[in-house]
């Protein structure tokens, strides 16, 4: 189990889950799309660029969780997925898209249990070579199709433990290619982090334990 606190608020999440495909693009153009953080309300980073598991194709990846009150324990083995904070929160488009694809048949894994599966997701073409991917949606929660074009804040499905993600949380990657698939650095717009009991403009690129919120657009 992984703690990160910050003031009164704190992160629990177990990094279980490994990369899904192949590799992480270190020479990609300039980000073009403008993105937003998939979610409302105050998160945290478990895993960022790098970190944990996030190595070979998640090497540009990021792991989120909703931030709790300091003292909040993680929900243990066995324990129903309605205790982790995550689980069912809406997962929000991070930009203007055409979806390009979907899973949507997984099922949702018991608590710390690890899939072998690839879990309920679903990835977005922003532009040329930029693609969002979010996964270990809830099973029975994605919302879009192949082709249709959703606008960023748009409900694409809920938070869920499909896949290898072990506990709740939700999965996000820019990607440069989804054949196969590939990573990218990526930067978000509109949003502040958490500096001790003060929100302040962020100054670099998110880490494992930086709490945000967005702000709107």
């Amino acid at each position: 189990m992984r703690r990160e606190v910050a003031g009164a608020l704190v992160l629990a999440g177990a990094l279980m889950h490994a990369g899904h495909a192949r590799g992480a693009d270190t020479d990609a153009p300039a980000q073009v799309s403008r993105l937003a953080l998939p979610f409302t309300g105050v998160w945290g980073v478990i895993q960022g660029f790098g970190a944990g598991t996030h190595t070979g194709y998640a090497t540009y990846a990021l792991d989120f969780v909703p931030a709790t009150p300091a003292g909040t324990r993680m929900p243990p083995r066995g324990a129903p997925l309605t205790r982790f904070a995550c689980f069912g929160r809406p997962v929000l488009a991070p930009a203007d898209g055409i979806v390009v694809r979907v899973a949507a048949g997984a099922r949702d894994w018991p608590a710390h249990v690890k899939g072998h599966d690839e879990g309920n997701y679903v990835i977005l073409e922003h532009a040329p070579r930029e693609y969002t991917e979010l996964r270990h949606l809830r099973a029975g929660s994605v919302r879009v199709a192949v082709g249709a074009r959703v606008r960023r804040g748009d409900v694409v499905g809920a938070c869920g433990n499909s896949g290898n993600a072990g506990t709740p949380h939700v999965h996000l990657g820019l990607l440069s290619s989804i054949d196969p698939i590939t990573t990218r650095l990526m930067t978000f717009e509109r949003y502040e982090i958490r500096d001790g009991q003060a929100w302040r403009a962020p100054a670099s690129a998110l880490r494992t334990g930086d709490i945000v919120r967005p702000l709107p657009w």
